[in-house]
């Protein structure tokens, strides 16, 4: 389960990781009294289950009331990438003199959390990690260890801090691993964790994704379940035609798979070949040909999607169904995107013979890995 900044920031604080003083507000009337019990100049931040906010306008600054309604008016406007705003973090602006990186992810490669650590924060991690790789310090995380101040404090001298910086970075990246454990998290992160003119440290922003199968694990995350109105309007659509989709930040593939194994393999496969996953889509063991069809048409419509992989294994589902829902999708859409599809099983000719009618390509007996090699080559010759 993904959480909106405040409910990342209420874990944060819970453990001992200094934040900004803010509060939540539905309406402008709520947010000047926010304003006002905090003291201006605010931060006016929408609050969305995604990132990229700031390159695209959700986060805004206001010196008095009269900017405050301003900002606040034009925030509950906003949509990013079709997500509407209904709630603002009305928050105080911290003079900010430093900003470091700190986040936990969960590394598929070694099916271990991942820690990382940069005196570069504020900007994509991504970035950091191609553009200055020396600065992005890194280690990975035993789930069944203690971890120590001494554990840490070895890890950010590499970034080069030294002295109290280097400690009071430590002490708190200690705090975050031990959050990470304690919430169930597949995610944790601060960009940025800001030092002020006064040398404190606040975690100015939070990403938090706890594992579903955790939750009943984690009594501080039951205020925060959700209703289908925290859902985005594509998972909301497919949850409404009985698909299990979870739609992703800042991917390129799109995916749909016959199982969630096949899924996480395929997603795994994917990111392994230099792609990133724009979703996760399970057909599930009723892939009729109409759920495949609404299964292909919401990953068309999935944000930042290049190309579309399709991996099914007909053992209860009919390949020749899942065909025919694609096809009708393709005849009907006519997408420019590339769409690789990897299937056998039931009816499998049938199928095959549909997606070799409409030019699809497709592979038959070779292996996921071949599917994604031949999906990102066609996805290079359209670009060139």
């Amino acid at each position: 389960m993904k959480l909106y900044e405040f409910e990342g920031k209420s874990l944060l604080r819970s453990m001992g990781i200094p934040t900004p003083r803010g509060a939540v507000a539905t309406s402008i009337e709520e947010a000047v009294d926010a304003a006002e019990a905090i003291g201006y100049p605010v931060a006016v931040k929408c609050q969305l289950l995604r990132g990229g906010r700031g390159k695209t306008g959700g986060i805004l600054f206001a010196e008095n009331k009269q900017e405050l309604c301003s900002s606040v008016a034009a925030l509950f406007h906003h949509s990013l990438s079709g997500d509407k705003v209904d709630r603002l973090l009305i928050e105080e602006r911290i003079e900010i003199a430093k900003e470091y990186y700190a986040g936990i992810t969960f590394d598929p490669h070694t099916s271990t959390p991942l820690l990382m650590v940069s005196t570069q924060g504020g900007v994509d991690i991504e970035e950091i990690a191609v553009q200055r790789p020396e600065k992005l310090a890194q280690m990975h995380l035993d789930p069944l260890k203690t971890y120590r101040l001494h554990h840490v404090v070895n890890l950010v001298l590499q970034t080069g801090l030294q002295g109290t910086e280097m400690l009071k970075l430590a002490a708190l990246l200690l705090q975050l691993v031990i959050s990470y454990f304690k919430f169930q998290a597949i995610t944790a992160e601060i960009n940025p964790v800001i030092v002020d003119s006064q040398g404190r440290l606040f975690a100015a922003d939070a990403k938090f994704e706890i594992d579903d199968s955790g939750l009943f694990r984690v009594p501080e995350a039951r205020a925060f379940e959700r209703t289908d109105e925290a859902l985005t309007d594509l998972e909301l659509e497919a949850k409404q035609h009985g698909l299990s989709y979870v739609e992703l930040s800042d991917g390129n593939i799109g995916l749909i798979a016959g199982g969630a194994g096949l899924g996480m393999a395929s997603m795994d496969m994917i990111a392994a070949h230099g792609g990133k996953p724009a979703n996760f889509l399970d057909l599930g063991g009723d892939a009729t040909r109409q759920k495949s069809a609404d299964a292909l048409s919401i990953v068309l419509k999935t944000p930042g999607v290049d190309g579309v992989f399709i991996n099914v294994f007909g053992g209860i589902n009919n390949c020749e169904q899942i065909a025919l829902g694609l096809t009708d999708v393709i005849d009907h859409v006519k997408p420019e995107k590339t769409i690789v599809v990897k299937m056998r099983g039931h009816s499998q000719e049938e199928g095959w013979a549909l997606l070799e009618s409409r030019n699809i390509p497709f592979v038959k007996f070779g292996t996921t890995e071949e599917a994604v090699v031949l999906l990102k080559g066609k996805m290079r010759t359209k670009e060139s």
